[in-house]
């Protein structure tokens, strides 16, 4: 008999690291996030929550962590 492979899924979610198209500053975020992020400097709106996927509103993705 031959043995099967165990298959285990990856999380498709992942932390992403953005800057604020404002002040410029780096901030982490949640790819999936369910409550709106903010910038830690200026306080604008970065992350959009939209029931899945969040959306990057006034940030730009620099790398993906994890």
């Amino acid at each position: 008999m031959r043995k099967r492979s165990i298959l285990i899924p990856m999380p498709r979610s992942r932390f992403y690291r953005v800057i604020c198209k404002n002040c410029g500053a780096e901030n982490i975020v949640f790819s999936h996030a369910s409550y709106p992020a903010r910038c830690k400097v200026c306080g604008s709106q970065i992350v959009k929550p939209s029931g899945g996927r969040a959306k990057i509103v006034d940030a730009e993705i620099v790398a993906e962590l994890g």
